[in-house]
């Protein structure tokens, strides 16, 4: 009994070693995509292009909703423009906005915790549009 339990032990470590490994045995790691245009010269890159609109409820107002933000993401492979997405971030937008990482950047979609415009507004306090990025959370 004590074997089976040591190596159901072995099993489960193995496993977790694989899943945090993404394509090629890479981990992935956390990541931020901002506005700047340095492009790697292999693989899949996004760039935030522009905040269309950042209407969500800075911190210190009390609001009746969450408010959103919309931010136009252009998608590059190998350096070439390859195309351009309208994100939300809204409450009802998370798992959209997921699953379209997971499958612009071929990672899966359940290591995907978090996908954040930052900074959040605060009150009184106007955002230069060059501080914007898109913070991204991977699961370890």
């Amino acid at each position: 009994m004590k074997k089976v339990i040591f190596l159901l032990f072995l099993s489960v470590l193995s496993f977790s070693a694989i899943a945090q490994k993404g394509k090629k045995g890479k981990k992935l790691a956390d990541f931020t995509i901002t506005q700047n245009k340095t492009l790697k010269a292999k693989g899949t890159q996004l760039v935030l292009k522009q905040v269309i609109s950042d209407a969500r409820c800075p911190i210190g107002v009390s609001c009746v909703w969450s408010g959103e933000a919309q931010v136009l993401v252009s998608v590059y492979q190998n350096k070439k423009w390859i195309d351009e997405e309208i994100i939300t971030f809204s409450p009802k937008k998370v798992e959209e906005n997921k699953v379209w990482l997971a499958k612009t950047l071929a990672i899966p979609i359940a290591k995907i915790k978090a996908i954040r415009l930052v900074p959040y507004p605060k009150d009184s306090i106007k955002i230069n549009p060059k501080d914007y990025c898109i913070k991204v959370e991977i699961a370890k």
